[in-house]
This record gives structure tokens, C-alpha cells and sequence, in this order.
């Protein structure tokens, strides 16, 4: 393969990593390894810095995408959760819904 055709496919990968540490998020509550209440909501408080290919946030359960978040500071509601574990999820993703490789997890008990 030619340098000249490999460069730009490196670039393109160093680059966009690059963007993807400027970007950050915080789940200040619920915390990980939090019990919660399997009969009521769960609210989700974050705050998130998108970075310069950031345009909002996906919150997701258990894999699951359950919410699209415009506000990068704020707090979301989870419907009630089954009894049992839950991987809780906010990802940073571009206006194509791509994620950029910012997010941030806690896992939860639902009692």
C-alpha cells in the first residue's frame, strides 16, 4: 500500500480519538452499587462536557438505549426497574448518533 493513501486513514483515527478525550460525563446519582427502589423511578443526575464532535447524549439500561438527552447537565427519569442488576449508561454522540467513545456507567440493584 502507498503512505500517501495510508496517512489520511491514520490521521483520521489519531484525530478522532483525540476528540473523543476532550469530551466527558458524570453520573452524580444514582452511585454505583446504589440500591434502588424497584416500584418508583429512578432519577439519573449527569453532567457532561460533549467535546468538539459532541451534540448530545443516549442514556441506556442493560444495553438498551432508552432515551435521547439535548440538556448535558440535568437529571433523567428511568421508568421503574425490575428487581435485579442494572448497567445504567450515558454515552456522548455526534448529530448522526454515532457515539464518539465518551461515557460514563454505574451499576444499580432494583429492590
Amino acid at each position: 500500500m502507498n503512505i500517501k493513501m495510508l496517512a489520511p486513514l491514520l490521521l483520521t483515527l489519531l484525530w478522532g480519538q483525540a476528540y473523543a478525550a476532550d469530551g466527558s460525563i458524570t453520573i452524580s446519582s444514582p452511585a454505583n452499587g446504589a440500591m434502588v427502589s424497584a416500584k418508583d423511578k429512578v432519577p439519573v443526575t449527569y453532567a457532561a462536557t460533549l467535546g468538539p464532535t459532541g451534540d448530545h447524549l443516549h442514556l441506556y439500561v442493560d444495553g438498551k438505549r432508552v432515551d435521547v438527552l439535548r440538556q448535558i447537565k440535568g437529571t433523567a427519569e428511568l421508568d421503574p426497574l425490575p428487581a435485579g442488576k442494572h448497567h445504567v449508561c450515558l454515552t456522548v454522540n455526534t448529530s448522526s448518533h454515532a457515539p464518539t467513545g465518551v461515557e460514563s456507567c454505574v451499576d444499580v440493584t432494583a429492590q
